[in-house]
């Protein structure tokens, strides 16, 4: 007798967020790919999350529960091992999966097997049932892109970041053994990325296939690296510490050249320095004003104000292959 394995296992940790989790997994549920296994990972919820996961009837469903609470990067870490799929997705409680998501990214995987994650645009999400229309592209692309490992880790550490982890699949084979390493940092998943990348090629779809919420609950929060008012998010200083342990940590420890490791060190160091530059600026400076300023010193690319402080500024190697 053999045993089905599934094309893509979803992990859903979750931690007395019963509300929430309930708009996250039906957004799996409602997915047209359907060779999935779901599996809720219950960080000791004392909410009644158990009775409402175990009264949803679908067969690719599976809850786990933990004695105890293990801890934020503890349970996110148990999701990289849990589970069969040949690809895999955590998704956290708070957030959603758009219509197509495992579709297309299943699709890219299959068709690309040097990439070792793929990742895509996305939405932001409020408390309505429907996500804010406009799309998101921390990554800069504007096209469907497998790009290789080193290209994007010049322009994910010149940037501060460009992959949201609700958007993310990843090859199982690439994170056995990985983990989210409390020692990176409230960050720990960009330096996952990064040693993914440091392996790997790296995928990017353009269509925003993922929805992604910061509140006041949130990590992002919690850690104090955004700060949520008038529906806007505005990073902090706390954010910038956080990118550059994550970023500093993985160049430090990456299995990569000395000359590499050199130039990675040094677009680090610049980035830093636009990042805190960029967080001080939006921070004192009313956005009306801040408008009225860059049109008065024609900011926009090319221009050397903005070369000088913006976190495009970088002229990182450009991606060699488009899909």
């Amino acid at each position: 007798m053999t045993t089905h394995r599934p094309a893509v296992t979803v992990c859903i940790p979750t931690f007395n967020r019963r509300e929430l989790l309930a708009r996250s997994l039906r957004s799996v549920l409602d997915q047209s790919w359907e060779d999935a296994e779901i599996i809720v990972s219950d960080n000791a919820s004392t909410d009644g999350t158990e009775d409402y996961v175990r009264s949803l009837d679908d067969p690719r469903l599976r809850y786990d529960r933990l004695p105890s609470n293990i801890g934020l990067f503890g349970n996110l870490s148990r999701c990289l091992g849990l589970g069969s799929g040949r690809y895999r997705v955590v998704l956290p409680d708070d957030d959603s999966m758009l219509p197509g998501n495992l579709a297309a990214k299943v699709a890219f995987l299959d068709a690309n097997p040097g990439a070792g994650f793929v990742h895509s645009a996305f939405r932001y999400l409020d408390a309505g049932p429907e996500p804010q229309p406009e799309t998101q592209n921390w990554s800069r692309l504007t096209a469907d892109t497998l790009e290789p490992g080193v290209a994007f880790l010049r322009r994910s550490l010149a940037v501060g970041g460009i992959v949201c982890v609700s958007s993310v699949m990843t090859r199982s084979s690439m994170v056995a053994g990985e983990r989210f390493d409390i020692s990176d940092g409230p960050y720990a998943d960009i330096a996952l990325w990064c040693r993914i990348a440091a392996r790997s090629d790296v995928g990017f779809l353009a269509a925003p296939l993922s929805g992604y919420m910061v509140h006041g609950g949130s990590a992002s929060s919690g850690f104090q690296l955004v700060e949520v008012a008038g529906g806007r998010h505005q990073l902090t200083m706390q954010h910038a510490d956080a990118t550059l342990q994550a970023h500093g940590r993985f160049v430090q420890r990456a299995d990569i050249s000395p000359e590499l490791r050199a130039e990675l060190a040094a677009i680090v160091a610049e980035a830093d320095r636009r990042m805190r530059l960029s967080v001080l600026a939006n921070r004192t400076i009313p956005p009306n004003a801040l408008r009225v300023l860059k049109r008065a010193v024609g900011w926009g690319r090319g221009n050397a104000l903005h070369n000088r402080l913006s976190l495009d500024g970088h002229n990182g190697e450009a991606p060699e292959v488009t899909a």
